[in-house]
């Protein structure tokens, strides 16, 4: 088994942090949080490692849900 990091949806980065999608979507905007992929498409979804939300967590626990 390989260690690959584990990737979080804009949605699933939200739900976890309590935050609304356009409100990731601005951190991301803005150099807050850094998506590590997006994918192709006219939307472009973008992939967040799941360990930088945890330390968002860490660091901010009270903006979770």
């Amino acid at each position: 088994m390989t260690n690959s990091p584990t990737f979080v949806t804009t949605s699933e980065a939200a739900a976890a942090l309590g935050k609304s999608v356009k409100t990731i979507t601005r951190w991301a905007a803005s150099g807050k949080l850094t998506p590590v992929k997006r994918l192709p498409g006219r939307r472009g979804a973008m992939l967040f490692a799941a360990a930088d939300i945890e330390a968002i967590l860490a660091r901010e626990p009270w903006d979770a849900a």
